[in-house]
């Protein structure tokens, strides 16, 4: 059996089809309207939820515009100008902040307020080092007027030269008397092999062999005084160098006190790269002048 469908048919199911899916439309969109009130009524008369912010970066204890969270230098004082991070600014890089820098655009110590030393006697020492800061002086006797030249106990050894300046002696031991044998052998021995770390006042462990010898020696002898004088070669700052040999000297000390000499047994000074007894144009000659001599007296 055959069915027929005409053509009034089809534009009568087209628009039944049409009709459904307007409805379905309207529908969808009253749902949706519906959700969003659903919405909208549970948040009434409650704040929105905002992201968690740590007081740390909400709070600013200096008021310097960086939160604590990011502010290294929190305590600045107020009105300081800072950098990102918070921290005042150090316009010359000696370690002192501007505020407290006396000198800002000069590099300076913190003992100095951040200024360079000075030498008010333009001597060439600075005041820092300089025994006589307001009286011109060489180097070697630290920024003071050189002694006269002469010599009280005749022994041929000028008095600012002469250890034992007032008992006559022998220019090998720097105007002091010469020396018992064993003596003379263990500070020969020390001398030969005392070193340093290059450019600190730090005795190698290489050196505490001899220097324990020498020890020994002034125990056995009560009345054996011991005068050690620093002296460093020319490279650097002539002010660097006198303060290296009076610690490297003062190192010497400290040792041999740890051994059991007592303090007041050593006396101890340093010279710097003022009296060479070599050349400093070559590596040999430095090194015979980076030294610390020993001087036994006898009191």
């Amino acid at each position: 059996m055959l069915c027929t469908l005409s053509p009034g048919s089809f534009a009568q199911g087209n628009v039944a089809m049409t009709e459904t899916k307007t409805s379905s439309a309207s529908t969808s969109s009253a749902d949706t309207q519906r959700e969003e009130e659903v919405r909208r009524t549970s948040r009434k008369g409650k704040p929105e939820a905002k992201p968690y912010v740590s007081p740390y970066y909400s709070y600013d204890d200096d008021g310097d515009g960086v939160p604590n969270g990011r502010d290294k230098c929190p305590n600045t004082p107020k009105a300081e100008k800072v950098t990102p991070f918070g921290c005042p600014y150090d316009t010359d890089f000696d370690g002192l902040y501007d505020y407290e820098d006396k000198c800002v655009n000069e590099p300076g110590p913190k003992e100095n307020f951040g200024c360079p030393w000075g030498d008010k006697d333009n001597d060439g020492v600075k005041d820092n080092i300089d025994k006589c800061p307001d009286t011109p002086g060489p180097l070697r006797f630290a920024g003071c007027p050189a002694p006269k030249r002469k010599d009280t106990d005749g022994d041929q050894v000028y008095d600012d030269e002469d250890v034992c300046p007032e008992i006559p002696g022998v220019i090998a031991n720097r105007g002091c008397p010469e020396i018992k044998a064993e003596e003379k052998a263990a500070l020969k021995k020390a001398f030969d092999n005392l070193l340093f770390e290059t450019g600190k006042d730090v005795i190698k462990k290489s050196s505490y062999s001899a220097l324990n010898e020498l020890a020994e020696v002034m125990k056995k002898n009560s009345k054996t005084f011991l005068h050690l004088e620093g002296h460093t070669d020319n490279v650097g700052e002539d002010d660097a160098n006198l303060v290296l040999s009076q610690n490297r000297a003062a190192a010497v000390k400290r040792y041999l006190e740890e051994r059991g000499i007592d303090d007041y047994r050593i006396t101890t000074d340093g010279q710097g790269e003022n009296r060479p007894v070599a050349t400093n144009d070559d590596d040999k000659g430095r090194a015979l002048n980076r030294r610390v001599e020993m001087i036994i007296k006898y009191n």
